[in-house]
């Protein structure tokens, strides 16, 4: 097998990985199921997220330390047991409780292990001026991987006793994971894992301003891709879709659209570069927004509103490797690339220890009104990353970091 072709293979294997995300994130394909099978509110739903990122948040700091100082391989691999554990707690044990103990745990076994030692393997398979290609490629591989699982399991649900089986079958896929990626999968050559924890690496990462930048334009991205999770129940209590629609929908927005056009994503990165990507797509995807919260919320809007949400969605999936390419396209060093991208995680994902319960109250609170509020938090989102990816564009081009072929804004 060539190289080119055996760091694809290795990036789709990594992939599988990504998997671990399908069990604390369930209700954002499944809302209305996952709601009914754990007999929770919107406003309990919320707070089991708000749970994760207790300790996912601090997750993604540490964890981008441990992916800088032990194997990415070992670590990946305990991410996926101890994920799949959880999992099988979920299916055997009731009571909301133990929800609130499984979801503190995932932010361990998936952010905590899993992100930063995963992104760390992905940058390491790419080639300079590739980036946006092997994020792209990873983001496709994922989509192809989660659309056959959760369409396989939406198929299943008639033949299942019970919505809680389906936390098992996650489960029992992880392991099956586990065991594949320790056959196949290799840590990067030339990466030896230090034997003292060097603080320097924290402060060098915390110092460098791409990080930060990195965070704020992950933060805004994320919410916006968290808020798209709404758009399943959105349109079935305002606008009259079936419940099956909007769950083919909901995963659709994980899985497939992603096949389809996060690939796009990536070749208009290498041809755009980060700054100029980011603003074009959050442009479009305000134009989007504004329209879906101009439009009268009633049954008789169902086609348009349906059509407005699909194309948020491709958008904003379009716009994913986005998050990814500030820290390699600014040439922050490989040293602290998994401490950096920790640090940006922890800033970017920290929105689920609100965001969540937030959105979970208005829609209690206010019925379909409350959608509205998300959507005008949407343009929120989108205007942090517009500022972001000028301050990206500011730097690269202080630093001599944008080429001649349309990396400029400017062009």
């Amino acid at each position: 097998m060539t190289t080119n072709r055996k760091k694809y293979v290795m990036i789709f294997f990594l992939t599988l990985t990504t998997l671990c995300y399908s069990l604390p994130y369930l209700s954002s394909s499944f809302y209305t199921q996952f709601l009914e099978a754990f007999s929770l509110s919107n406003t309990q739903a919320g707070f089991l997220m708000s749970m994760f990122s207790l300790t996912a948040t601090p997750g993604y700091l540490f964890g981008g330390i441990i992916a800088d100082k032990f194997s990415p391989k070992k670590v990946i691999m305990l991410s996926q047991l101890l994920t799949a554990a959880l999992g099988y707690a979920m299916c055997l044990i009731q009571g909301y409780s133990i929800l609130l103990v499984c979801y503190l745990g995932f932010g361990i076994s998936t952010t905590f292990l899993h992100w930063s030692a995963y992104l760390k393997l992905v940058r390491a398979q790419a080639n300079e001026n590739e980036e946006g290609k092997i994020f792209g490629f990873f983001e496709t591989c994922a989509a192809v991987v989660g659309a056959v699982t959760s369409y396989g399991i939406l198929g299943l649900l008639g033949h299942i006793s019970s919505f809680r089986m389906v936390t098992a079958i996650y489960a029992s896929i992880l392991v099956v994971v586990t065991i594949i990626i320790g056959l196949t999968l290799e840590d990067p050559k030339n990466e030896q894992a230090s034997n003292e924890f060097n603080v320097r690496m924290v402060g060098k990462a915390l110092a460098h301003p791409v990080t930060w930048i990195n965070g704020f334009i992950v933060m805004g991205l994320f919410i916006l891709a968290t808020g798209t999770s709404y758009l399943n129940p959105y349109l079935c209590s305002v606008f009259g879709t079936s419940v099956e629609f909007g769950t083919a929908l909901a995963i659709a927005n994980r899985t497939v659209i992603r096949i389809f056009v996060v690939g796009i994503g990536g070749l208009l990165l290498d041809r755009w570069k980060t700054p100029k990507f980011l603003i074009v797509c959050s442009l479009s995807l305000a134009v989007i927004t504004g329209a879906l919260f101009l439009l009268p919320q009633n049954p008789s809007m169902m086609v348009v509103a349906a059509v407005l949400a699909i194309l948020l969605i491709c958008i904003a999936i379009i716009a994913r490797p986005g998050m990814y390419t500030p820290i390699p396209e600014a040439k922050v060093p490989m040293e602290i690339t998994g401490t950096a991208m920790g640090i940006t995680s922890a800033v970017g994902y920290s929105t689920d220890l609100w965001l969540y319960t937030l959105c979970g109250n208005w829609l209690d609170a206010y019925g379909n009104a409350g959608y509205r509020n998300i959507l005008l938090l949407y343009l929120a989102g989108l205007a942090v990353v517009v500022v972001c990816a000028f301050l990206l564009h500011r730097y690269e081009k202080s630093h001599n970091l944008i080429s001649s072929a349309s990396g400029s804004i400017e062009n």
